[in-house]
């Protein structure tokens, strides 16, 4: 079986969540928040997997790029809000890790 992911419905996926995040309620923002650390470390482990399976080490860096964009504009919106909520976010730090796995990755591959 072989699961295919385009990155416009990955992109669609994060921006639903992140509009989701932007109307919670306080009490219900690190729960949403938790739900986009996890959706953000799918989409990195999707790419792990597909690069894995790359021959070509272009192809694996433009995926590198796309993964990245899609998790950088993630973390750039999720410190935006974060910063209106008074307190700590645990996944606000958890998504900067991801961010820089994501980083490391693109620097490996380009």
């Amino acid at each position: 079986m072989t699961l295919t992911l385009e990155l416009s419905e990955l992109r669609s996926a994060n921006e639903e969540a992140l509009a989701q995040l932007s109307r919670t309620t306080k009490e219900k923002f690190d729960e949403q928040l938790v739900e986009i650390e996890n959706f953000l470390l799918s989409v990195y482990r999707f790419a792990v997997l597909a690069v894995r399976r790359e021959q070509q080490i272009e192809r694996a860096a433009a995926l590198w790029r796309e993964t990245l964009d899609v998790i950088d504009s993630a973390a750039r919106r999720v410190q935006t809000l974060a910063a209106k909520h008074s307190g700590g976010h645990p996944s606000l730090d958890r998504i900067l890790e991801i961010r820089h796995a994501a980083s490391e990755m693109l620097a490996l591959h380009a």
